[in-house]
């Protein structure tokens, strides 16, 4: 017996507990990455963990799934650094949305691709951070901040994405779950089925 999710795609009971399962592997990595960055095992080289966890899942996802995903790591990073509740969440969704449809239209994925646009994604989040609560206050400890916590933790964030991103491959590769050209025909068969049944 087959279920239609989303756009009429078929999926069986296994491929739904597969589904189900890798979300909750995603939350998993996500929740490690949050209490991470609250504990502050390596000081001022603190990384940017649950932004990484963002990009990676995204690099993996379909455009919706990405973007509410980014949407709640995004929460738990301002969380994490005392930040303005909801405030990296409006930066990194769209950012996440832009690597999902990258990566489904134009580039392959690989590591150095993901490499390459996480850093991106997450210089970007914490430019508008630092632009909103140092530049525009014209704060003087913009220099301290930037040199001190900012550039060390961006560092370690192009360190430790590599082995993230291997640990999102890794779940998405044992649990991915896509739809083929069979598996559309069948469902969009099954409606028809129902269909006549319903008419006769």
């Amino acid at each position: 017996m087959k279920f239609r999710i989303l756009r009429y795609s078929a999926m069986t009971r296994r491929e739904i507990f597969k589904s189900i399962a890798k979300w909750v592997l995603f939350s998993l990595v996500l929740l490690v990455s949050y209490t991470i960055e609250v504990t502050m095992p390596f000081a001022s080289w603190q990384p940017y963990l649950t932004l990484t966890t963002a990009v990676a899942v995204s690099f993996f996802s379909e455009e919706l799934s990405g973007a509410v995903f980014a949407a709640f790591a995004g929460m738990m990073h301002d969380l994490a650094m005392g930040s303005l509740f909801g405030f990296t969440s409006i930066w990194l969704m769209p950012c996440c949305l832009f690597v999902t449809l990258l990566v489904v239209n134009l580039i392959h994925r690989n590591i150095l691709n993901f490499l390459w646009m996480n850093l991106t994604a997450v210089i970007l989040v914490q430019s508008a951070e630092l632009l909103f609560k140092y530049i525009i206050w014209r704060n003087p400890e913009i220099d301290v901040v930037l040199i001190n916590y900012v550039l060390p933790a961006l560092i370690a964030t192009v360190i430790l994405s590599a082995p993230l991103y291997l640990i999102i491959r890794q779940i998405n590769k044992k649990l991915g779950v896509e739809n083929n050209t069979d598996d559309i025909l069948t469902a969009f068969e099954d409606v028809e089925d129902d269909e006549d049944k319903v008419r006769y």
